[in-house]
C-alpha cells in the first residue's frame, strides 16, 4: 500500500463529515459481484442502471435535458428485505430498533457499520441518518455522472486541432496551438508584438484559438463517459468514447501531431513556450477511462495499440525536445506537471520500471527544491495567484505520491534534507483555509478558492491519520456545498472525489482510477 495507511471503518466514517458512505459504495457501487442494485430515476426522467456484473444492464436512451442544474434526485422505492439500509426519498427508511439500534434483517457488514457510527458517541446524527445520507450521496453521484456523459452523447461538434481558424507558424494543420494566457500586447510597439507578460490577468484572446479548450473536453468527455459505461455497463458511451479518442488521435483528416511545438505560443514570436506542455497534463483521465472501456467486448481491439504507439512518439518528444527539456527542470508545478505526464504515459504503455524511476527522482527534484522546511511553496507564492498555484502545485504531488504507491515509491512520506515533505506543504496552508485565506503572507488575486484543497485534506487525512485535518474538513465542507448549490463548483466532481477517496482508503475499485477525480 506504499504510504496509505490501512484504516478503520470509524476513520474512514469520520472523515468525510455527512456524505459517510463506505458500505454503500463497495457494497452496490464498486464491489465484484453486485446483486440486486436497483435502477436509480435520472433527474429529468430517464431510467438509470447500475452494473450488475452477473447481467447485461442496458440504459434507455436519455431524452433532451433542459439545464446543467443538477436538481433534486428521485430515487425509486425498493423492497427492506432485499436492501437494508435506508433509501432517501423512499418510504423504506429504517428505524432504530431497541437500545442496540440494530435495523431490521441486518447483515454483518450493516452492524459492522452501525458499530462503528455508534461509537462515535459525541456525534448529533444517528447512524439510521448516516446510512441514508450515504446512500444519496451515492446515487446522486452517480445520476450526475451520467447526466453529464449525455451531454457528452449528445454533442455532434469535431474535436480535432484541423477545426481552427489560424494554423500554427509551421503551416501544418495538424500541429497543436494555444495562446499563452498571461501575455497581452505589448503598448510601446506599434503592431503590440511581441505580446508581455501580465502574471495573474488572463487574456480573453486565448478563446480565439480552439485547440486547448477542444482537447480539454475532449479528455474530460471521454473520462466521464467511461466512467458511465463503468456503472451503467451501456456500451453506447464505450462506442462515442472510441470516436472521440480515433478522431482527436488518429482519423487521417483529423488527427494531432504528437508535440506541443506551438503550445503556449507567444504572437510575434515563431516557436510556442516550453509552458505549453502543460496543455496536456489531463491525459491521465483517458488512460483512466480505457481501463474500464477495453473490457467492453465490442470495443474495437486496435484502438489501444495505436493510441499506444501515439503517445510512444508523444513521450519521445516529450524527452528530446528543447522546449520540453525546459519544462522538466522547471522548479515549479510545470515541472512536476510534466512528471504526472511522463508517469501517466509510461504506466499506459506498461513501463512501470520507467515510471518508477521517474518517481524516485521525483523525490529530490520535486519535493526538494518546491517545499521549504516550513511547508511553504516559494515558487508558487512568488505568483500573482499564490494560493490557486500552491494547492495547484500540492494536487500535482499528491497525484505522484498516489502513483508512488502502486510503484513501491514511499512519496507521502519522504522528508528532504531540510525536513521538507508533501506534507508540511498540507500543514502550511491548513490554519490559512481554516480562516478563509484571512493572514495569507503574499499578494493573492482572485480570493482563497477552497474547493481542491478540500479535496486535499481529505486525501492526507486518509494518508496521514493527523486529526487536525478533520476540523478543517469539517469547517470547509459547508462552505463548498454552498458553492455547489450556487452553481460556483462542478458538483460532480467534488462527489465523485469524495467516493474516490473512500474507495483508496480500502483499496478496492482498482489501481486507484476514479481516485483522480480528487485531486485534479
Amino acid at each position: 500500500m506504499g504510504g496509505l495507511r490501512r484504516l478503520t471503518l470509524r476513520k474512514a466514517i469520520l472523515t468525510t463529515g455527512g456524505l459517510l458512505f463506505v458500505y454503500i459504495i463497495l457494497s452496490t457501487a464498486f464491489g465484484p459481484g453486485i446483486k440486486d442494485v436497483k435502477p436509480l430515476i435520472h433527474p429529468v426522467g430517464e431510467t438509470i442502471h447500475i452494473k450488475d456484473s452477473s447481467k447485461d444492464l442496458a440504459q434507455e436512451a436519455a431524452p433532451e435535458i433542459p439545464s446543467r442544474q443538477p436538481p433534486a434526485i428521485q430515487l425509486d422505492p425498493v423492497d427492506d428485505t432485499q436492501h437494508p439500509w435506508p433509501i432517501v426519498g423512499s418510504d423504506s427508511e429504517v428505524s432504530p430498533k431497541g437500545d442496540d439500534g440494530e435495523t431490521q434483517d441486518a447483515t454483518a457488514d450493516d452492524l459492522a457499520l452501525i458499530n462503528a457510527i455508534k461509537a462515535r458517541k459525541a456525534s448529533p446524527v444517528t447512524y439510521t441518518q448516516m446510512l441514508s445520507a450515504s446512500r444519496r450521496e451515492r446515487d446522486y453521484a452517480i445520476a450526475l455522472l451520467v447526466r453529464e456523459a449525455n451531454l457528452a452523447m449528445r454533442s455532434t461538434d469535431v474535436y480535432s486541432v484541423t477545426v481552427k481558424n489560424q494554423t500554427a507558424p509551421s503551416g501544418n494543420i495538424h500541429d497543436y496551438l494555444s495562446l499563452s494566457k498571461y501575455y497581452w500586447p505589448n503598448k510601446s510597439t506599434p503592431d503590440g508584438l511581441p505580446y508581455k507578460r501580465i502574471d495573474g490577468h488572463v487574456n480573453p484572446e486565448i478563446e480565439t484559438v480552439r485547440d486547448y479548450r477542444l482537447l480539454r473536453t475532449m479528455i474530460r468527455e471521454v473520462h466521464v463517459m467511461g466512467m458511465a459505461y463503468h456503472f451503467t455497463g451501456n456500451k453506447d458511451y464505450a462506442t462515442k468514447c472510441a470516436m472521440r479518442l480515433r478522431e482527436w488521435f488518429l482519423d487521417e483528416a483529423t488527427y494531432m501531431n504528437p508535440n506541443i511545438n506551438y503550445g503556449s505560443l507567444r504572437k510575434g514570436e515563431n516557436l510556442g513556450a516550453r509552458t505549453g506542455v502543460l496543455d496536456l497534463f489531463t491525459i491521465f483521465r483517458v488512460f483512466d477511462a480505457l481501463h474500464y472501456l477495453k473490457q467492453e467486448p465490442s470495443w474495437p481491439q486496435d484502438l489501444i495499440p495505436q493510441l499506444q504507439d501515439w503517445f510512444r512518439r508523444y513521450l519521445r518528444w516529450l524527452e528530446t525536445s528543447p522546449l520540453a527539456k525546459i519544462e522538466r527542470e522547471s522548479n515549479n508545478n510545470h515541472g512536476t506537471y510534466y512528471d504526472v505526464q511522463v508517469i501517466a504515459i509510461h504506466l499506459f504503455l506498461g513501463r512501470n520500471e520507467e515510471a518508477k524511476q521517474v518517481a524516485l527522482k521525483a523525490l529530490h527534484i520535486r519535493i526538494d527544491p518546491q517545499i521549504s522546511a516550513k511547508g511553504e511553496q516559494p515558487e508558487e507564492m512568488e505568483r500573482k495567484t499564490s494560493w490557486y498555484y500552491s494547492v495547484f502545485n500540492l494536487q500535482a504531488l499528491m497525484t505522484l505520491a498516489r502513483w508512488g504507491d502502486d510503484l513501491g515509491v514511499d512519496m507521502w512520506h519522504y522528508e528532504g534534507p531540510q525536513g521538507q515533505s508533501i506534507k508540511k506543504a498540507i500543514d502550511f496552508m491548513l490554519p490559512f483555509a481554516s480562516r478563509d485565506g484571512e493572514g495569507w503572507p503574499v499578494e493573492n488575486l482572485k480570493g482563497f478558492d477552497m474547493t481542491d484543497y478540500l479535496k486535499c485534506l481529505q486525501i492526507a487525512w486518509f494518508v496521514y491519520g493527523d486529526e487536525k485535518y478533520l476540523d478543517t474538513i469539517a469547517y470547509l465542507q459547508p462552505r463548498v456545498q454552498q458553492d455547489m448549490d450556487n452553481g460556483k463548483i462542478k458538483t460532480i466532481s467534488t462527489f465523485m472525489c469524495d467516493m474516490s477517496t473512500l474507495l483508496e482508503a480500502t483499496k478496492r475499485g482498482g489501481q486507484g482510477f476514479i481516485w483522480h477525480w480528487c485531486l485534479t
